[in-house]
Parts: C-alpha cells; structure tokens; sequence
C-alpha cells in the first residue's frame, strides 16, 4: 500500500475542497434570483414592504367655499404622497404644496401654500394663499374624503388680506373611477 505524500495529499484536499466551495457558490448562484424573483401575485405589494396610509393616492377634490359668501363650487385635483407630503393643482391659482398628516384613524389634516398669480384680482403679485384642512375622515370603502377647511391669503408682507372657509368633498382616482 502506498501512503500519498504530503503535497498528494494537500493537493487532493485543496480539490476537495475547492470543489465544495465552487458547489456552494453555484448553489448561491441559482437560488438568489429564484428566491428573490417576483411574480403577478405579487404586484399589489410593491410598497417596499412599508405600511402606506389609505390617503396616499389622487384625488379629485370637490370645493365648497360657505365664506365670503358669492363664490362658487369649484373642483381640484391634489395628491398625497407616502412621505407626508401633498401637491394640489388649482386651475386658476396653479399649484400648491404642503404636507398632511393623520390625526386618529382614518382622520387626517393637511396644510398647503399657493403662490397667488400676478394681476389675481386685487391681489397684490406674491401674495400666499394658505389652507388648513381638517379633520378630513375617509369613508370606509377608502373611496371618499369628507371635512371642512379654513384659510387665508398673505400680502407678500405677511399681512392677512382675506380669509376663507368651507368644505371638500375629496373622490379618490382609480382605474375605475369616473372621470
């Protein structure tokens, strides 16, 4: 019987060896992205496993104003993001930009600044519109936003030149919505 010598046999072990690691690492290999890959059924969880707040999305927003008296119902568009922040379009004022937040459940708040154009009436250029929404509730279906609001407009100074009130009627953008 021959006895292998010790480079035989450390050769033979480092083979052995390296042929175990190379097997592991081609199991690592193939198993990562067959773990990891996503499928249809998993689509309705693309939030980065976060919890996301039922207000987050577009929303069609249906204004009221009861004060001053004279103006009438006009409509919006706003979103609530993820992060706490909010983006409204007004199709005479423009955009305006805030935050919300919730204040119980299915309550919220928001608050939102719009740069009044120039030649608004008379207004002067610069001046702030700023509202306060709250407590707006969502119905339970999560389709429909109800609450009152209350506001104000700034001279570019920081004077308060008028003030406002009302309420909104906010519907949810979907797929199956209308419009």
């Amino acid at each position: 019987m021959k006895i292998p010598s010790v480079s035989n046999l450390h050769c033979y072990c480092g083979r052995k060896r390296l042929t175990r690691l190379f097997a592991l690492f081609l199991a690592l290999a193939v198993a990562t992205p067959v773990l990891l890959a996503e499928d249809g059924d998993h689509d309705n969880d693309r939030d980065q496993g976060r919890f996301v707040d039922p207000i987050v999305g577009s929303w069609i927003v249906h204004v009221t104003v009861t004060s001053p008296e004279g103006v009438p119902p006009f409509d919006n568009l706003t979103a609530f993001f993820a992060d706490g922040t909010t983006l409204s379009s007004d199709p005479v004022e423009g955009t305006g930009y805030g935050v919300w937040k919730r204040v119980a459940p299915r309550t919220y708040s928001s608050k939102f600044l719009t740069i009044v154009p120039p030649n608004f009436g008379n207004v002067p250029a610069g001046s702030i519109d700023t509202l306060i929404g709250g407590p707006i509730r969502l119905n339970l279906q999560g389709d429909e936003l109800r609450g009152p609001f209350h506001g104000f407009q700034t001279d570019p100074s920081g004077k308060v030149i008028a003030q406002f009130e009302g309420t909104a009627v906010l519907d949810r953008i979907s797929f199956t919505s209308n419009p």
